[in-house]
């Protein structure tokens, strides 16, 4: 690890100079992104900008985790050559950063959240889930797909990575007994756009889905056979990168999928039918608390092992079930809460009520909410048969039907509910039709913060905005108050909502030595209502379904003093060779050494592009970055490649931070056309077979480009992952143009040849810069 050189100065005077924009940190993945109740999981977190360590935080119960997140080697592998315009688009190179996460046995199953944080910012929650089944964690090589063995029941932790990576997992099943495979992925806020595909032991496919939960699939086949089968997951459109990460359940265990109904009266025991695969019992009696909670998790166990996970809805009405195979509207007395299914293709549900000239109802149906795939229409008409109302979605992609309706002259009414395509139906396909008085909400407000984070510079303003949802008809004034305001940050100016306003923006100012760290805002809002004093939390939804919170984390962060610039310019050279260009550096009252590498947040897709880590020394104002054009690139192709400077500063305290400036501007990033090769390597064979305990001879021919003059050292660069294989460098001299490279295979087990090793020349040009070849030889496995 490198270890930059530590500048001993004043920052507080560095920021009465000059002051440019920071680096914030941003984190792709955490890897693996789960683990059982009752073990310790090692993982690495992909960041941009978090240098040499960063500090780490995990919320909720039932974990321990460490506070800092340490630099460490980045598995990363190239993957196939990126067509345009995918290769133009933006993109980012995380390194990973170790850590780890010890879960109690009695952990609760579910979610919590993460965040990273340095001197220059925090981020974002992310998910770490933890589960109750067995996990493994993919053994990642780069190639072909290699099977990989597993025993359910399992959680399979996995990346797709490269692009077009294809992970395969085989697993034994019994005949008749079902088994399901459930992606979790987007739902982790993975890129990953999952594909499964089951294959017999015939290697026939058998199933595959697609999308199941939004874009996570899930699917469930009964094997008609005993022996090995495989599921594959990949990418829809064959995509793949360092966050495409996903956990794979796969158990042929009990499984329930729905429960019916799907909610009851707070306080109650409920019998609910469960459905689902390989349930030892299909009814169940569930006792629901009586809290002011709307939902109640109900996490079904068969056996001590857990068997899902679902959402009960809880209400205070009375309840009414459908009797089933009734064809006239079933009677139900108002208020209630209707349980009914559309169990059939085609199925439509009928309730009828009596009401009273203009009395008004609201018909509030809740499927999709609930987990339910129904796609409600819902249909008011009189006793004659005449519609009165109709309510398909609810809108912004809501597809819950809601409608108001007022009664028009005593009578009967029935109300209709069915899906909007009549091919679609099942006994998953669950409601309830909520149907009471509409309710003048009690006055009152609730209060909302932006995000679950914010950041501000020392020496600078932030904006925090509050936005209010005002109940019943309350316009007045609400008084607020912020708590735990991090040392060195205070409010400036009121602390209200004025009347009739539904959102404030509370300015609050850093001092120039403010200490960096994270405060853990609370927003608290009091008005008088009804001539009593309420109060209020504000609060911030995470993520639908999941609990929100009540706390804003406001990270301090140290501006960067300095940055580099240059000038626009676009030149050819070739691939396979070194390219240099020139910086101006602006110091901004910054005296001290300044390193210099790739940025982690790129422009476009480096296609292969590296360079090194240089350090600039101290008052040095300007620097030349050399990057290296891998002898694959496209020719013609278009290469843009940014930098990043990054440097210690210290505060008057000893306190150090460590800052970057990055730039993805035109004008600072080098920009290179490739050109045709230098140098070039061709093999006799583009393929060899491993015989084991046998020495081959790799014949070669080299060509040198004008002005190449030299010995040229040729080498045989074998992945890590491939065992059993040695082979010996040979230098061709400087009138040569041909030579033999030895490869020598053990008498044991050797391989897996599932990607070609590489032939590797090099030459030194007219700078001293190394030029390189490259050629692909495939190894066949002996028979």
């Amino acid at each position: 690890m490198n270890k930059r050189p530590l500048a001993i100065c004043a920052f507080i005077l560095i920021l009465a100079v000059n002051v440019v924009r920071a680096d914030p940190p941003s984190v792709a993945y955490l890897y693996p992104a789960g683990g059982q109740r009752g073990t310790k999981i090692q993982f690495n977190v992909g960041g941009n900008n978090l240098h040499d360590s960063a500090e780490f935080e995990m919320r909720g119960d039932g974990i321990e985790t460490v506070d800092r997140i340490q630099l460490t080697n980045t598995l990363f592998f190239e993957g196939p050559v990126i067509p345009q315009p995918a290769s133009q688009a933006k993109e980012d190179y995380p390194r990973d950063y170790t850590g780890h996460v010890t879960i109690a046995a009695d952990a609760a199953p579910g979610v919590r959240y993460w965040h990273v944080a340095t001197s220059q910012g925090i981020t974002k929650g992310k998910k770490f889930v933890i589960g109750d089944l067995p996990e493994v964690v993919e053994r990642e090589v780069d190639g072909n797909p290699i099977p990989t063995t597993v025993t359910l029941p399992v959680t399979i932790n996995g990346r797709i990575f490269p692009r077009e990576d294809v992970d395969v997992w085989t697993f034994a099943a019994q005949k008749g007994q079902a088994v399901t495979c459930e992606v979790n992925a987007a739902r982790l806020g993975s890129p990953l756009d999952s594909r499964l595909e089951v294959r017999d032991p015939s290697g026939r496919p058998i199933a595959q889905n697609v999308d199941a939960i939004g874009t996570d699939s899930r699917l469930r086949f009964v094997p008609t056979r005993d022996g090995i089968y495989e599921v594959r997951i990949h990418d829809v459109k064959f995509g793949g990168l360092q966050s495409y990460v996903y956990r794979l359940t796969v158990t042929a265990g009990p499984l329930v999928d729905s429960v019916f109904p799907l909610g009851g009266q707070r306080g109650s025991n409920i019998n609910v039918e469960l459905s689902g695969a390989n349930l030892p019992q299909s009814k169940v009696s569930i006792a629901l608390p009586a809290n002011d909670q709307s939902n109640f998790t109900y996490r079904p166990q068969f056996d001590g092992q857990l068997a899902g996970s679902l959402q009960l809805e809880l209400d205070d009405l009375p309840e009414s079930i459908e009797i089933p195979g009734t064809k006239q509207p079933q009677l139900v007395k108002l208020p209630v809460i209707c349980n009914g299914r559309i169990a059939l293709s085609g199925e439509v549900d009928q309730w009828s009520f009596t009401a009273k000239k203009d009395e008004q109802f609201e018909f509030d149906l809740r499927a999709s909410q609930l987990g339910s795939p129904l796609d409600s229409v819902l249909t008011l008409f009189d006793e004659a048969g005449k519609q009165l109302a109709q309510n398909d979605d609810l809108g912004k992609g809501q597809t819950d039907s809601r409608l108001t309706f007022k009664v028009p002259a005593d009578g009967t009414y029935i109300v209709r509910i069915e899906d909007r395509l009549p091919t679609r139906g099942g006994p998953t396909f669950a409601y309830r039709l909520k149907i009471s008085q509409p309710k003048v909400a009690p006055a009152g407000f609730r209060l909302k913060l932006p995000a679950d984070v914010a950041v501000v510079e020392r020496g600078k303003e932030f904006k925090l905005k509050i936005d209010v949802q005002r109940l019943g008809g309350f316009k007045d004034e609400i008084a607020l108050v912020i708590e735990n305001l991090p040392t060195g940050v205070a409010l400036s100016g009121p602390a209200k909502i004025d009347k009739g306003k539904n959102t404030v923006q509370l300015l609050l100012k850093a001092e120039e030595q403010a200490k960096v760290a994270t405060g853990r805002l609370v927003v608290r809002g009091t008005a008088t209502i009804d001539e009593k004093q309420v109060e209020r939390q504000a609060t911030f939804a995470l993520d639908a379904g999941h609990a929100s919170v009540n706390e804003l984390r406001l990270r301090l962060a140290v501006p960067t003093p300095f940055k580099f610039a240059g000038e626009f310019s676009t030149q050819y050279a070739s691939r396979g060779t070194v390219y240099t260009r020139n910086y101006t550096l602006e110091r901004g009252g910054f005296e001290g050494p300044i390193e210099v590498r790739m940025a982690d947040v790129q422009a476009r897709h480096l296609q292969g592009v590296t360079g090194p880590v240089i350090t600039i020394p101290p008052k040095k104002t300007e620097f030349d970055y050399s990057i290296t054009l891998p002898p694959w690139m496209v020719i013609g192709r278009t290469s843009r490649t940014c930098v990043m400077a990054v440097a210690d500063v210290v505060d008057d305290d000893g306190t150090k931070h460590t800052v970057s400036y990055s730039s993805i501007t035109q004008n600072d990033q080098i920009i290179v056309l490739v050109d045709p090769a230098r140098l070039s390597v061709r093999i006799g064979s583009p393929s060899i077979r491993a015989t084991p305990g046998r020495q081959v001879l790799v014949p070669f021919q080299i060509e040198r480009a004008a002005g190449l003059k030299g010995p040229v050292k040729v080498a045989i660069i074998i992945p890590r992952h491939i065992n059993g294989v040695k082979a010996e460098a040979v230098e061709v001299s400087a009138t040569g143009n041909s030579g033999e490279l030895p490869l020598t295979f053990d008498a044991g087990q050797t391989g897996p040849f599932n990607m070609p090793l590489i032939i590797r020349a090099m030459i030194r040009d007219e700078k001293d810069n190394p030029v390189t070849a490259e050629a692909p030889l495939t190894v066949v496995p002996a028979k």
